[in-house]
């Protein structure tokens, strides 16, 4: 059974998740407008990285326009296909919709609200409102971007006064058989927030006449990124920690490093301090750990099985049962379908294979953490 549809983080400044009602598809949810309203609608290939074009997933986007006195529409909203979980893509896909329909509304009512307090005179307002946005892929969602896609939407909603508000939502996903959000942790380990706090702080007082005094205290439990050329970009809304002027603030932390901080080098299993000759680990250029399978599953009381001809390695212990095989980004759990960890397993120059450090955590169901330049696992 399909395990129920996790959110993504959406927006920053007090922005909402939105459900997707049961039974409601993308393609039933169309613009509604008033008859007076100039309205169209079409899809077109996101501007986007020649990676996307040629990656696992495409992203391109449904442009709503509309005109009227009293607001004005246009916007991007991006449509993903070609994801492995289809149910995932079109949940999130209805998703991504219908916060944009409910900003659409939103401002409709305060525009008509306003107007009639005006007695319909649209002069005496900044007419007409407005709601604009566009879309960047800045991870495609294949092999060469580690199977992660990202992407964030900027909305921006004019009301009256000097400028419109914009928001930025941030979509991050692993394309996988069973696909799921990439949150922080899952780049840095647990303790990502020291990591990127770290780096942002030092980026500040590099230049601290850009940015509010104080306003940087560490980022959120929602903060919302981006996963870019294997960095995560670290994104603030206008007024967050900076004035309108210096617009949206982007920090990038290099994710196979960790900002400053070095990637785990030193591997702990079942709460035994493994020499380099027992077991290494290395991190790819795409930030992913990768451990050694044998001597890992072993001390975690698995017994492992070589089978030559498929060049696969067969795990066991009690009633889990697992196979990993030799250049496949495909693991499983018992009979279940494979599923992608964002790395194949791979067999290097000393002879032993190496797995993504998820693979211990997802599939044989150990605690993984990392502790300073420790990869922990029990």
């Amino acid at each position: 059974m399909k395990k129920s549809f996790k959110l993504l983080t959406l927006g920053l400044a007090g922005s909402c998740l939105l459900a997707a009602s049961a039974g409601t598809s993308y393609a039933d949810s169309p613009v509604q407008a008033p008859a007076a309203a100039s309205v169209s609608a079409a899809a077109e290939p996101v501007s986007a990285p020649a990676s996307v074009k040629n990656g696992a997933v495409q992203v391109t986007t449904k442009e709503i326009m509309e005109e009227s006195p009293e607001l004005s529409v246009n916007l991007q909203i991006p449509v993903i296909q070609g994801m492995k979980d289809t149910q995932y893509q079109d949940e999130l896909n209805d998703i991504i919709y219908r916060h944009a329909m409910k900003d659409v509304e939103a401002v409709r009512k305060q525009a008509q609200g306003d107007l009639a307090a005006a007695n319909g005179s649209a002069s005496e307002l900044a007419m007409p409102y407005s709601v604009d946005s566009v879309v960047e892929v800045s991870a495609s969602g294949g092999q060469e971007d580690a199977n992660r896609l990202s992407m964030r939407v900027v909305t921006s909603v004019y009301t009256g006064g000097a400028h419109g508000m914009p928001r930025v939502d941030t979509y991050n996903v692993l394309n996988a058989e069973e696909a799921q959000k990439i949150e922080l942790k899952d780049l840095f380990g647990e303790n990502y927030k020291a990591i990127i706090d770290k780096q942002i702080s030092q980026e500040i007082a590099k230049h601290p006449d850009d940015f509010f005094e104080d306003a940087f205290s560490g980022i959120t439990d929602t903060q919302s990124f981006q996963i870019k050329d294997g960095k995560a970009v670290i994104v603030f809304s206008p007024y967050e920690i900076a004035p309108y002027a210096a617009g949206i603030q982007e920090f990038s932390v290099p994710i196979a490093q960790g900002g400053n901080a070095s990637a785990p080098s030193r591997l702990v299993v079942g709460g035994e301090a493994l020499s380099e000759k027992q077991g290494s680990i290395y991190t790819t250029t795409a930030g992913t750990t990768m451990v050694p399978l044998r001597v890992t599953a072993e001390k975690l009381g698995f017994q492992l099985k070589w089978n030559q001809e498929q060049w696969a390695a067969e795990l066991s212990k009690g009633a889990v049962w697992t196979s990993v095989y030799k250049g496949k980004d495909a693991y499983t759990i018992n009979k279940m379908a494979p599923f992608s960890l964002g790395e194949a397993a791979v067999i290097k120059e000393d002879g032993n294979m190496y797995v993504p450090a998820a693979f211990f955590s997802k599939v044989l169901k150990a605690d993984v953490t990392v502790t300073g330049d420790q990869l922990v696992i029990k």
